[in-house]
């Protein structure tokens, strides 16, 4: 029998391991934004700007002088991503399953890799720059996935189309950051493309822990 067949319809399915999972995407994601804040806020020389500077000058030392707090944000929420991903990927089987997982371990050890190669003023280095591709790719990835495959597992519709709606969002959002264009602040696009999956992350958690206190209930 498979996994589907005993779902009820609209609930997703919430074992020890899902509601572990949920709870790691909702602390990674806080603990994210949280992280981003405090930086932000210690800024000394001038105001940091949501718009115009981008997330990772957060993490350079020589500017920021919280930066330590936003590469472990960058670290923890990574790694909590990576074990969440696992827990939701045995939800699904087949191909969805490994893409799931896949796409988020991308994510994920992307953004552990930002953490830990930072930026520096005079630009990213290699590492952080391929580190800051996994982690915007893999996670957007991971958004459309959810999309594509979250009904099987009785994701809701508006779950599932705010998913993929999101990563696409986040892709463009992402294109745009490339391509320089000057409409608006890099760190307008960038943060387009990181928070689209910071915000996924928070809901998923949110909703698979609202479930499963429904299902208690019922």
């Amino acid at each position: 029998m498979k996994r589907t067949t005993v779902l009820a319809a609209g609930a997703f399915l919430v074992g020890g391991v899902t509601y572990l999972a949920a709870g790691a995407f909702l602390v990674g994601g806080v603990t994210y934004l949280a992280a981003e804040a405090v930086a932000a806020l210690g800024w000394t020389d001038r105001p940091y700007s949501y718009a115009r500077n981008n997330i990772s000058d957060l993490g350079i030392p020589d500017i920021s002088p919280w930066h330590s707090v936003m590469n472990a944000g960058f670290v923890v929420d990574g790694t909590l991503f990576v074990l969440a991903g696992l827990g939701l990927s045995v939800l699904f089987e087949g191909r969805a399953r490994w893409i799931v997982l896949g796409t988020s371990v991308v994510h994920g050890v992307g953004s552990i890799v930002v953490g830990l190669a930072h930026a520096s003023v005079d630009g990213a280095s290699a590492p952080h720059a391929a580190g800051a591709g996994m982690a915007i790719i893999g996670g957007n990835l991971v958004l459309l996935a959810a999309g594509r495959y979250g009904g099987r597992v009785g994701a809701p519709r508006w779950y599932t189309a705010g998913s993929a709606l999101a990563g696409v969002v986040g892709l463009a959002g992402f294109a745009l950051f490339l391509a320089d264009t000057g409409i608006l602040g890099g760190g307008t696009f960038e943060r387009i493309s990181v928070y689209t999956i910071i915000g996924w992350e928070i809901v998923t958690g949110a909703t698979i822990l609202a479930e499963r206190r429904l299902s208690k209930s019922r």
